[in-house]
């Protein structure tokens, strides 16, 4: 174990070089503009927005070597047994729920076009056969999603239909398309409902 010691003190080490090096940049370059400014030491908004891209750029590392090896779609499966592995070490169990709005920078297909809103109920306690669900690609490990999504303005998600529900090792799990299996736990979110432009309901939301 020596070995992967020394390469996890070194990784270790760099992060911390480069989490440094980022909230740097963020307070050379950004944080100036931000009005948000002076309470930044109350909010410790520069550590967490340096740790978020620090860990996009892991993940992106992580994601891309792995696609040297395995399809797409086997990324995906690799990434539910992780999260199943995370969920029976933690024994993660969420107690809140929150509804966030997102506006599409681009279409999602088949299920949602460019500008479109989405109504969101985020980690939801339940799901049923049918239901649409926001799947992670750009952060399934960490628990921070929705502000990642913000701060990388992309579309870090794949919409998927549940094709059942169901339990596996006191656990709940959804089953969606390539029999992909996902722990209900690590679901992004629950899709409630879409706004498309022509609503009339979109304007009033003033967006």
């Amino acid at each position: 174990m020596g070995e992967l010691s020394d390469a996890l003190d070194e990784f270790s080490e760099i992060s911390r070089e480069f989490h440094a090096r980022i909230q740097k940049i963020l307070r050379d370059k950004y944080c100036w503009k931000c009005p948000m400014r002076s309470t930044s030491k109350n909010t410790f908004c520069n550590e967490l927005d340096a740790w978020i891209r620090l860990t996009g750029a892991f993940e992106r590392g992580v994601q891309d070597n792995m696609l040297n090896n395995v399809a797409y779609d086997e990324l995906e499966i690799i990434t539910s047994r992780y999260l199943f592995k995370l969920l029976k070490k933690h024994k993660r169990h969420l107690k809140c729920n929150k509804t966030t709005i997102l506006k599409l920078k681009e279409d999602v297909d088949p299920f949602a076009l460019k500008e479109d809103l989405l109504f969101i109920e985020e980690n939801p306690e339940s799901v049923k056969t049918n239901d649409l669900i926001l799947w992670p690609q750009i952060c399934p490990v960490s628990f921070y999603w929705f502000s990642k999504a913000k701060i990388l303005g992309i579309i870090p998600f794949k919409i998927l239909k549940v094709e059942k529900s169901f339990q596996k090792e006191g656990h709940k799990f959804v089953q969606v398309e390539n029999s992909l299996e996902i722990p209900l736990e690590y679901i992004t979110g629950k899709l409630i409902k879409i706004i498309s432009k022509n609503d009339p309901v979109y304007s009033k939301l003033d967006l």
